[in-house]
């Protein structure tokens, strides 16, 4: 079954809307094209790739449900003082990540958020999810890393020639937003709690092998110096480039006495959120253990469905069929999550952006980010941020 329980799903969830129609638009001129345009690689067959190892790395990351994953968290993860092991997962969403950082900014504030000793994130969740990782502490750089403006320019076209490149947009705003945040200081941080026992997991899809590709970023940041510095980087711009809109990354590794690199993308082509592994805590029936076990997602999107009369063509078309599978196979996965929790004597809870709020994971706008931080916030004060039931009720999956 892999790390995760219940389905796989596709790519980014959301509405588009004038954005996305533009996309969507070049994505198909794109795929007309392809025969046209290629990406230099270096030759290297399944062989090869199966031993790889990032250039300079040994144990630092696994293929989705490599057993060897489980038994590593498993020995590793402790509860809490209060026997409580808490989970964490911050699913993918594009701008929407900002309801995420708004969450868990007033759930600090009101003093309820735990300590959590696992946390997991894809595509925008990885890169809230070592802020989330480094605790309450760290709560005004998460904020600041959306509402300091670094976000209005992320998504800069490259013209009509960008369909003859392998990403819509540049690149360059993301990799400098990341890199920007990676101190020192964090990889300290986050080394020193990886050695508490205390785990950071980011996904990855590695395009060659279409394996959903699991970081662990303790161990990177344990080894220290510019080369972990870039390599945590570059998994988090990886597990952030969203196919069509951003080039995938190279990452450089050996195998055989030979470098090559392989090409990740988005974590959230293969799953839309690091769910419960069946090995860690769930080899055995969780109502045995002698802790308790907590596990919340983030969805940084709608869970429910959404009235909006289709226009009959290609288009639009397109988008909502897209929407309406993406939603589905989040649906399936989250509801997977809690009927197993439900089952084994873990409490399960997971927060989605509400109906209300506009869902537009490509509108990066200062006004946008605001609106999705501030619902989050409004989430917790209201104390509806939480829901653990699924049951369809009118489009409604969660109460």
């Amino acid at each position: 079954m892999g790390l995760v329980m219940g389905e796989q799903a596709s790519n980014p969830t959301g509405e588009f809307r004038k954005t996305g129609l533009h996309l969507v638009t070049l994505a198909m001129a794109a795929l007309m094209l392809s025969a046209c345009v290629s990406i230099p690689r270096d030759g290297f067959g399944a062989a090869q790739e199966v031993q790889a190892t990032p250039v300079g790395f040994d144990t630092v990351r696994w293929i989705d449900g490599d057993p060897a994953l489980a038994e590593t968290l498993r020995n590793a993860l402790r509860p809490g003082p209060d026997g409580v092991l808490n989970v964490i997962a911050l699913s993918g969403g594009g701008a929407n990540g900002a309801f995420g950082a708004g969450l868990m900014s007033e759930w600090s504030k009101r003093g309820a958020r735990p300590d959590f000793q696992l946390v997991t994130g894809i595509s925008v969740g990885g890169l809230s999810a070592p802020f989330v990782f480094l605790g309450r502490a760290w709560d005004e750089k998460l904020a600041a890393a959306y509402l300091g403006g670094g976000l209005d320019h992320l998504l800069q076209g490259r013209g009509p020639l960008g369909i003859f490149t392998p990403g819509l947009y540049s690149k360059k705003p993301l990799e400098n937003l990341v890199r920007g945040y990676v101190t020192e200081e964090l990889m300290a941080k986050v080394a020193a709690e990886h050695a508490k026992g205390r785990r950071l997991l980011i996904a990855t899809t590695d395009l060659d092998t279409e394996d959903l590709v699991i970081w662990d970023m303790g161990a990177i940041a344990t080894h220290g110096g510019p080369e972990a510095q870039k390599l945590f980087s570059d998994v988090l711009i990886a597990s952030a480039s969203v196919p069509v809109v951003f080039a995938p990354s190279l990452i450089a590794v050996q195998s055989g006495g030979r470098v090559f690199h392989e090409l990740h993308v988005d974590g959230q082509a293969e799953n839309a959120f690091l769910g419960i592994p069946q090995t860690l805590l769930l080899g055995q029936s969780i109502a045995k253990a002698s802790y308790k076990v907590k596990f919340y997602v983030i969805v940084n999107g709608s869970l429910n469905s959404r009235f909006e009369v289709t226009p009959r063509s290609i288009v639009p078309l397109a988008l909502r069929t897209f929407d309406a599978t993406n939603k589905s196979a989040l649906r399936l996965l989250a509801i997977a999550n809690a009927e197993f929790c439900h089952a084994n004597g873990c409490d399960f809870s997971v927060a989605a952006l509400p109906d209300t709020v506009v869902d537009d994971p490509l509108d990066f706008s200062a006004g946008h980010i605001r609106a999705l931080f501030d619902a989050g916030k409004a989430a917790i004060d209201s104390g509806e941020a939480w829901r653990s039931a699924p049951q369809k009720s009118s489009g409604v999956f969660f109460h």
